[in-house]
């Protein structure tokens, strides 16, 4: 029987889990950057986006379902196996079968066997235990936990290994292989279970998954397609910088922004009929997100040249600029998380295969109509339509479901953030005109970031009334209250 204790402590290790291979994942490629070149992941990234493809249209939401079953069986559990099997076994096939043509479309030879390598990694992970899912169900995580942890370890190590030795970029493609080999045994290990073929259950799972699919593909198209059109228009080399440097951006997004977000507002789920609470609350998720976001971007849009060169090698260098651009997608992902929720707890998810469907098409319309001069050109186009997009969702989004006169008060303590961030890189640069140097940047971060929260502090201090600023000072004044015995003892 699940309790709360048990609900707590699965939460705490899905989190330890998810940061743990975060971090991993983070210095095994920042190791892996400065051995093998920018034409090596993209080579590497070309048979990602054929691989990201098929794992996409076969996601038929199955974990989803089974993990909301009020009583999961083994017929639920085999009969998404069996699902799984037929859809992902006939995609890995055709991709596995789709390699040499798109080999000779790329001209390169050496897309073949990758391909083939990747297609055999995805049909592997099609025969893992079906017990695993009762696991989940049950929140019997500390197993799991241990395995993923040591496992990511392990192929991190072998991955880097490799790529030491032979400086080739199989060690990337490798290094998949080997987690999903690890996991093939670990869950039978974990969760011992014979497979069994059976579509008994498949009305109800397919009534489910039908609804999936589609917003599915569309938001693989909508996140992947400046990477398709970059992967046809542009030499290998630019393809792996311009990946890489889009996924380094995303990280401060991924590891922490997000999850820090996601609680602030599902936790006022209870409170969304009370429009006049949930637009104070949403208010105090904003302010805190441009609080968080505006010297995150700034820094790394300031920097982004001296940071490549610090943690990624002089070979990435001339990509840099990619990195200060797709900083601004920090702002696009923040606010379509919130957004997200906001239209998630009004049950209109309608509204958000629109946005998906809305935001698809007008890159696409951008990709085929524009001649871009170069993959930086590009890549300002791509940020700067995303920023319109997410605007006119938050307008429509607002407007519809917290109401127009809530515009002024949510987005007053927001635009602060802009103009002090600014201010205090300008202070920055008068004391260190020059970063050129590790100890520089830090010295110029620190008084960045110390002065614009000091500039937030003083707006707090000083205008009390405004409920996220009143909702502030309520937090931080316990720390303050136990600092200031401690000092005075």
């Amino acid at each position: 029987m699940l309790t709360a204790r048990s609900g707590i402590i699965a939460i705490m290790l899905s989190v330890l889990t998810q940061l743990s291979r975060r971090l991993i994942g983070i210095v095994s490629l920042v190791i892996l950057a400065r051995i093998l070149k920018p034409e090596d992941y993209g080579l590497v990234a070309i048979a990602l986006i054929f691989l990201n493809f098929i794992v996409v249209i076969s996601n038929t939401g199955g974990v989803s379902y089974l993990l909301s079953r009020e009583t999961l069986t083994e017929d639920h559990v085999m009969t998404n196996w069996s699902l799984n099997l037929v859809l992902k076994g006939g995609l890995a096939l055709l991709l596995a079968l789709s390699s040499y043509p798109i080999s000779l479309f790329y001209d390169d030879s050496r897309l073949m066997p990758i391909i083939l390598v990747l297609s055999l990694h995805l049909a592997i992970g099609l025969f893992n235990s079906p017990g695993m899912a009762f696991k989940m169900k049950n929140q019997e995580l500390g197993a799991i936990t241990k395995w993923q942890i040591t496992s990511r370890i392990i192929t991190t190590g072998i991955t880097i290994g490799i790529a030491v030795i032979f400086e080739t970029y199989w060690a990337l493609v490798i290094g998949q292989l080997l987690a999903t080999i690890s996991e093939f045994f670990a869950s039978y290990v974990i969760a011992p279970m014979r497979p069994r073929f059976t579509l008994k259950n498949f009305r109800p799972q397919w009534e489910f998954s039908k609804w999936v699919l589609p917003q599915s593909i569309i938001n693989f198209f909508r996140s992947q397609i400046d990477a398709m059109f970059v992967s046809v228009s542009f030499e290998k080399a630019t393809i792996g910088a311009y990946t890489s440097m889009r996924y380094y951006a995303d990280l401060p997004t991924s590891t922490f922004i997000t999850p820090l977000g996601g609680p602030l507002l599902t936790q006022f789920s209870q409170f969304k009929n009370n429009q006049s609470y949930f637009q104070q609350q949403l208010q105090v998720v904003l302010f805190y997100m441009s609080v968080i976001t505006a010297p995150v971007i700034y820094l790394m849009y300031v920097h982004a040249f001296f940071v490549v060169d610090l943690i990624l090698g002089d070979k990435w260098v001339q990509y840099a600029e990619l990195l200060g651009i797709f900083a601004f997608f920090i702002i696009v992902a923040t606010l379509n998380n919130i957004l997200s929720q906001i239209v998630m707890l009004r049950d209109r998810t309608k509204l958000l295969l629109g946005y998906s469907i809305y935001s698809t098409l007008v890159q696409c319309i951008m990709f085929v109509s524009i001649d871009f001069a170069s993959v930086y050109e590009l890549a300002e186009y791509k940020i700067g339509l995303d920023l319109i997009s997410v605007c006119l969702f938050f307008i429509v989004v607002i407007g519809a479901f917290v109401g127009k006169q809530a515009f002024v008060p949510l987005l007053a303590p927001v635009l602060p953030a802009i103009l002090f961030i600014y201010c205090s890189g300008w202070v920055a640069f008068q004391v260190v005109p020059e970063v050129i140097s590790f100890w520089q940047l830090v010295l110029h971060c620190s008084i960045t970031v110390g002065l614009f929260g000091l500039l937030q502090l003083a707006v707090i201090l000083v205008l009390k009334q405004v409920h996220c600023y009143r909702y502030t000072l309520k937090l931080i004044h316990p720390v303050v209250k136990k600092c200031t015995a401690r000092f005075s003892s």
